[in-house]
């Protein structure tokens, strides 16, 4: 016996139930609600990933833009940039100034010019505190006091160049 005599033989008993269209249409309904539930929540987490992400690239390109450009005082405001245009400007003459003195080595001019490596090391730490935080005071005072003791130190040199010019010009005199 195939399934088409079995059906055929047998309708009456298979189709003895009707089917229930209120539950058919419930099931149908609750599972569009579903799939409606299922695309509001999938909206709203790429809204809130779409969100996270602009924020944290907003962020990121923010502090990329504050690190590479902050290299001089002179990019915080404009009277950090007179005062630092006015220290370089007098360290430039000083050191001018030195360099066209005669030449004298003594012990405190290595001293002195070991000093001023420092300030200058010292001057580039200042300049990454500031590209690390804009607004460290302490930095800005820092790069200002290494310019002033910039111009102390490179006086100091001109002095002691004056005085051992001094100091070889009276053993001239003595010896002759």
């Amino acid at each position: 016996m195939n399934i088409e005599d079995y059906i055929n033989k047998n309708k009456n008993k298979l189709d003895s139930k009707q089917p229930d269209k209120a539950q058919i249409w419930a099931g149908i309904t609750n599972i569009q609600a579903k799939r409606k539930l299922r695309r509001i929540r999938i909206t709203q987490w790429v809204a809130a990933s779409v969100v996270i992400l602009m924020v944290t690239g907003i962020l990121l390109r923010h502090e990329i833009v504050m690190q590479q450009h902050i290299e001089s005082l002179s990019q915080i405001n404009a009277e950090l940039a007179q005062k630092e245009k006015s220290y370089q400007h007098q360290i430039n003459q000083k050191w001018s100034q030195f360099k066209s003195m005669p030449t004298h080595s003594s012990p405190m001019q290595t001293v002195l010019t070991n000093e001023l490596k420092e300030l200058d090391t010292l001057y580039q730490q200042g300049l990454k505190d500031l590209k690390n935080n804009p607004d460290n005071d302490r930095a800005v005072m820092i790069l200002l006091q290494t310019y002033e003791k910039r111009l102390r130190i490179i006086e100091k040199l001109i002095y002691e160049r004056h005085k051992q010019i001094r100091h070889e010009k009276r053993n001239e005199n003595i010896e002759l």
